[in-house]
């Protein structure tokens, strides 16, 4: 999934952000309570370059009753370089009562 440029596309990454933030919210939100993807920011800093190997390191900034915030940062393996930053921010959904 590259683009143009031969990066890898900006689509791509804010997928593989979207699936790790849910991994690392669900480490402390149980899942009987749903997920809302309520925001997902991503500063695209450089280019991942084609046939690099990408590191992605997230963690939950805030959990609380409604609210999980994820933050991540996306590095190239060899240099240890930034490459993009992301977060993200989960709504709670009420559990139903029926």
């Amino acid at each position: 999934m590259q683009n143009f440029y031969k990066g890898l596309h900006g689509g791509a990454a804010a997928a593989v952000a979207e699936r790790v933030s849910i991994a690392c919210a669900r480490t402390l939100v149980p899942e009987e309570k749903e997920l809302f993807l309520g925001e997902l920011g991503i500063s695209y800093l450089s280019a991942a370059p084609q046939n690099e190997t990408v590191t992605v390191d997230a963690s939950v900034v805030r959990s609380g009753r409604n609210l999980t915030v994820v933050s991540m940062e996306f590095r190239q393996k060899k240099t240890g370089k930034l490459m993009f930053t992301a977060r993200a921010t989960f709504y709670h959904l009420p559990a139903s009562k029926l």
